[in-house]
């Protein structure tokens, strides 16, 4: 019996050989499929246009990602600097309590995001361009 769970009785489970190949191959296949989803959507995410800040779910900034600028973001909690350079977003500086948001790594593709919790501001990557209507078919 198991000291911590009297009501379970170790049993010895019995596999053969053949099991154990099995589950090798289960094994490594979970992991391939695993390694092509990743490579999929890795390599589907573009680069992107713009860095779109936000405070407290407001946007209070936009800055192109092909111009190397430096934008401080002040809220009533304190505030966060914010980079560009080389095309990629990072948070250099912030005064809050934990510093995470400036421990994340730089962004540069559409979708990803840097945030800082206790300042409620959110930097997010986003398309340079508009979503328009290229033709009408009809």
């Amino acid at each position: 019996m198991l000291p911590f769970f009297p009501i379970y009785e170790k049993k010895e489970i019995e596999s053969g050989g053949e099991m154990k190949r099995l589950d090798l191959i289960l094994i490594a296949g979970v992991l391939v499929l695993a390694g092509i989803i990743y490579l999929v959507f890795l390599g589907s995410a573009e680069d992107g246009g713009k860095a779109v800040i936000t405070v407290d779910g407001q946007v209070v900034q936009e800055l192109p990602l092909d111009e190397d600028t430096t934008y401080q973001v002040d809220t009533p909690e304190g505030y966060n600097i914010v980079e560009i350079k080389d095309g990629w977003a990072d948070v250099i500086e912030a005064d809050c309590r934990d510093g995470l948001c400036a421990d994340q790594k730089r962004i540069h593709k559409t979708g990803e995001t840097i945030v800082c919790l206790p300042h409620k501001m959110v930097v997010t990557i986003e398309a340079g361009t508009e979503n328009t209507v290229d033709a009408v078919v009809g």
